[in-house]
């Protein structure tokens, strides 16, 4: 069983860092170090330190990649190898810290969709295929010689969070028998072939607002894409709204983009620029969530209609 020093931040590492812990031995993992959060702006942990803290794993808190002690902090560990889950950019003298050097877990068929956000863009560009590939990390972005890949579908209504909570497990045993197979040289690490179809970088706002003069499936994709974070954006008045859920319709209503055109008993439904959209659930500015008809009877009146919103 190799030694591994784990590297990681956010839910899905963390996620990937409780299957893999029985898997291998993970002697050490590093984060970012706590961050204020929350309206009292307290010190919080990463999901990725709660998790190694209740497998009781020490943590090295990461605030500089290019720190020379944590360096050498790392050098002292003796790993066989390091692994990385969703984490920045590393630079050369990090990557010579282990000499069999770094694994990341990418969640894309590489070199496709490379960047920060390979699920979220794989959805909200209607992907209906997707996957997972293992790599040696270089100074390149998501560029380093793949060592195993693993394709799985994506469901038509299926949002990124689904997609996540899915590709856990898979995730941690590609990591594992790659490793595996890498230390030992069964598996020889080959560089990466073609062009990147897409690219996925980091969500920012203007990628989360809802462009009503789409067709239904994109604003549908869009939705799914985006939940249930950081989530879909429009508005309605001054107020401002988060999509979580929504279904593309079969029914023709008439409508001009944005316009409420029918509710039922699980759908706000809303005209698109072709087709409709019916909103499932909604989370008005500081609000918790609600299904269609909470919102409906809540927030919507005659002649209601979303906006698309400023950037």
């Amino acid at each position: 069983m190799f030694r591994a020093f784990y590297i990681g931040a956010d839910d899905f590492s963390a996620k990937v860092l409780r299957s893999l812990a029985g898997m291998c031995e993970i002697i050490a993992v590093g984060t970012y170090p706590d961050k204020p959060k929350g309206r009292g702006h307290r010190p919080a942990p990463t999901p990725v330190k709660v998790a190694a803290e209740d497998l009781k794993i020490p943590v090295l808190e990461i605030g500089d990649v290019c720190d020379a002690g944590i360096h050498a902090k790392i050098r002292q560990l003796g790993a066989d190898v390091g692994i990385v889950v969703s984490f920045r950019i590393l630079p050369p003298e990090f990557l010579r810290t282990i000499p069999a050097g770094f694994v990341n877990l990418h969640p894309s068929l590489l070199p496709d969709l490379r960047g920060a956000a390979p699920v979220n863009w794989a959805i909200m560009l209607g992907y209906k295929r997707s996957g997972l590939t293992t790599f040696v990390v270089n100074e390149k972005v998501d560029a380093g010689n793949i060592l195993t890949q693993w394709e799985f579908e994506i469901g038509e209504d299926e949002t990124a969070g689904e997609v996540f909570e899915r590709i856990v497990v898979p995730g941690a045993r590609l990591l594992a028998e790659s490793v595996e197979g890498y230390l030992s040289g069964r598996i020889a690490p080959k560089p990466q072939r073609g062009t990147p179809r897409n690219r996925a970088p980091k969500i920012r706002r203007e990628h989360r607002i809802i462009d009503w003069t789409k067709d239904a499936r994109w604003v549908h994709n869009r939705i799914r894409g985006l939940s249930p974070s950081p989530g879909a954006l429009t508005s309605m008045g001054e107020r401002t709204i988060k999509i979580l859920r929504s279904k593309v319709g079969d029914r023709s209503f008439c409508g001009a983009p944005g316009e409420v055109v029918d509710i039922s008993d699980d759908a706000v439904w809303v005209s698109c620029g072709e087709g409709v959209v019916g909103l499932v659930k909604l989370q008005p500015e500081g609000k918790k969530v609600l299904d269609a008809r909470s919102f409906a009877n809540g927030y919507i009146k005659s002649n209601a209609k979303f906006d698309i919103m400023r950037i």
